[in-house]
């Protein structure tokens, strides 16, 4: 089944995140939102009372298979206000969590809305390839966009941005091998 998705970057920056499960993924998922800044609150799912969702931004369960109190956990997030995602169950969910193919503060998200992950997987690894490939050059155009952006006057800034911008190009074309 499908679940069309509306991609957004959500802003978690000195926001609390409460993440319910343990382990590896688990894990991954933290180190992912203390990157973007979030204040990661790690809550065991057998452990979990609705009071941890108070003034919470988003509330994510990273265990798979959900556990048993999956919904409980998705009715208190939203009872509080806060968004509410559980892996790999979009019907349970608020949002999706899409591949991200990144480099510095240039970030690629990646959906199938959830009908084929495999392929969104292989497609963030592809589009990682690129941005590595690009290395330095994109950095530095990425610098010399940032730059810019600060010193153009707003007037006719979109313009000259995009102007910059237009010497990235993509070239080749996305090949699949038969059987």
């Amino acid at each position: 089944m499908s679940y069309p998705a509306l991609p957004i970057s959500l802003y978690v920056t000195n926001r609390d995140v409460v993440l319910v499960g343990d382990g590896p993924s688990a894990d991954r998922r933290a180190a992912r939102l203390a990157a973007a800044g979030a204040r990661v609150i790690r809550v065991d799912a057998g452990a979990f009372d609705a009071n941890a969702c108070r003034g919470a931004r988003a509330v994510i369960v990273q265990i798979e298979p959900a556990p048993p109190n999956v919904e409980a956990i998705r009715d208190a997030a939203r009872d509080a206000g806060a968004l509410c995602y559980v892996a790999d169950r979009p019907d349970l969910s608020d949002f999706a969590m899409p591949g991200i193919a990144e480099r510095g503060p240039i970030k690629l998200a990646i959906s199938s809305d959830a009908i084929a992950p495999a392929l969104t997987r292989r497609l963030r690894e592809q589009l990682e390839r690129l941005l590595d490939d690009a290395g330095d050059r994109l950095d530095a155009l990425v610098a010399l966009l940032a730059s810019a952006r600060a010193s153009l006057p707003r007037e006719g800034r979109a313009a000259a941005l995009y102007a910059i911008a237009s010497r990235l190009r993509i070239g080749g074309a996305i090949e699949i091998d038969d059987d």
